[in-house]
């Protein structure tokens, strides 16, 4: 069984769209759902891809960069249990530092920060391109999609789509690595196939691939 697992922003939505998916991505991918296996794997809160992509049905989503998992009517976090304690602390020093931030359900996000500070044991601090993350030590997209497929008991060979930073996680548990014309360089540089479109065009392109069986021979998938 295939699974594919793909980025959102720049990897799914374009920026010129506001990063709302466009109709043809969602008609395309909830119709690859009905063969195979597709995770949408973000950084973002669930509130958020309840705007952006409101008619799009993947078999799981991994929000917050792997700390939390919608699996059908499943909620799931994928953080310790003392984290909550922990981010209440993480977001005193944040606010005594006058670095603004705010909260998902359970990382925190800070906007256009690239300096350093002591957050204390057990907390990451994750960037992608402007943005800030910070999660739980362990915790990020690959080990979060790892967590849905042995929560919904699925099997099979994982291609990872993305174009950032953050995709780095996802790429190292997957079978297949692929990156969208648009990622960034150092993404290109470990994936083992780069679409020719960007953006949502591109997952098209790479399900169709999946779909017709025309993966390149030089792709080991075993």
């Amino acid at each position: 069984m295939w699974i594919v697992a793909s980025d959102f922003d720049r990897t799914l939505s374009h920026e010129s769209d506001s990063f709302v998916i466009r109709n043809d991505v969602v008609e395309k991918i909830n119709n690859f759902c009905s063969i195979y296996k597709f995770f949408v794997v973000t950084g973002r809160e669930e509130r958020y891809m309840r705007i952006l992509a409101p008619g799009l049905r993947p078999t799981g989503w991994v929000l917050e960069n792997g700390a939390l998992l919608l699996l059908g009517d499943r909620k799931v976090v994928n953080a310790p249990e003392t984290w909550f304690e922990t981010r209440k602390i993480v977001g005193e020093k944040l606010t005594s530092h006058g670095i603004s931030h705010s909260f998902g359900e359970v990382i925190i996000y800070v906007n256009s920060w690239n300096g350093s500070l002591d957050l204390g044991p057990g907390v990451r601090i994750e960037r992608n391109r402007q943005d800030t993350m910070i999660l739980p030590d362990n915790v990020n997209k690959g080990t979060g999609l790892m967590r849905a497929i042995q929560e919904m008991k699925l099997s099979g060979k994982v291609i990872a789509v993305g174009d950032a930073e953050n995709d780095e996680s996802l790429f190292r548990v997957a079978h297949i690595k692929v990156a969208v014309a648009n990622a960034i360089p150092s993404i290109k540089r470990i994936a083992d196939i780069v679409m020719q479109k960007e953006d949502g065009e591109g997952v098209v392109e790479l399900l169709d691939m999946i779909l017709t069986g025309h993966f390149p021979e030089n792709i080991d998938v075993n």
